[in-house]
């Protein structure tokens, strides 16, 4: 409890605009300090938050014309830059796609992950993840044309669907092929913007992702009323920030400033 009332109450001077803390200013009333290693003490005496996002989703994280990240996802990593530094521009963002992500957190090439990812009992056990509160509840759903006719999963028996490597809605759609006994041609990628692309060009009758992802793309699509995107869920899909396990102080960091 210690150690927690120590951060929360570091947090808190930070939030209320009290100055930059040091490592050695975020101390208890007991004036126990926080310990100068792990990645607390490496980001405050970096004086800057690496935040992993994809930066190519509108609403959640992405670059306008003038080449300012904006979004839900880019709004988390400010706020716990807030939290540390007073100063929620303290923030260098590195776009990720869903593939690469875990790696880049797992290796400490980036300090939190604030990137549309679900949260799920293998991320949390076999990957090793720590997830902050979920900051979005969303699901999964499928985008189809409107011109085809297709207005249930079952309509697609047979056909290619995209989707991108990497993420539970690749398992989530063979899953749910699965249990209706549909057969199915998955159409991969890695990249998110090849995806899309493929989907516009016809290399498949559907494509599924998240729903605010598919609402998301859809909206820069040079015909957005031309799609559709199906009634009914894949699955629920709660999207929380991440750090990697076993460094309990900066954990509390990330969680709390959710919270706050």
């Amino acid at each position: 409890m210690q150690r927690c009332t120590s951060l929360i109450l570091a947090l808190l001077l930070a939030l209320a605009g009290c100055g930059r803390p040091s490592v050695s200013d975020m101390s208890s009333p007991e004036g126990k300090t926080v310990p100068k290693s792990g990645r607390l003490a490496a980001v405050l005496n970096r004086n800057q938050l690496i935040c992993g996002v994809s930066g190519e989703l509108p609403g959640f994280s992405f670059v306008d014309p003038s080449g300012e990240y904006l979004g839900l996802d880019v709004d988390v990593c400010r706020a716990i830059a807030a939290a540390l530094f007073n100063d929620p521009d303290a923030v260098e963002f590195r776009n990720l796609n869903a593939k690469e992500r875990f790696t880049a957190l797992q290796t400490g090439e980036i300090d939190v992950l604030s990137r549309n990812t679900t949260w799920t009992v293998n991320r949390d056990t076999a990957v090793r993840l720590d997830f902050a509160p979920v900051v979005f509840y969303d699901g999964q759903g499928m985008m189809v044309r409107k011109d085809s006719g297709i207005k249930t999963l079952e309509a697609l028996k047979g056909k290619a669907i995209c989707t991108q490597i990497g993420t539970t809605n690749e398992q989530n759609l063979a899953d749910q092929m699965r249990k209706r006994n549909l057969d199915y041609t998955p159409v991969t990628y890695e990249d998110v913007n090849a995806a899309y692309t493929a989907y516009l060009e016809g290399r498949c009758a559907g494509i599924t992702s998240d729903r605010s992802q598919l609402v998301s793309r859809r909206s820069a699509f040079p015909n957005p009323a031309d799609h559709v995107i199906l009634d009914g869920l894949l699955s629920k899909e709660p999207l929380a920030p991440a750090v990697a396990t076993g460094d309990t102080e900066w954990y509390e960091v990330v969680k709390w400033s959710v919270y706050a």
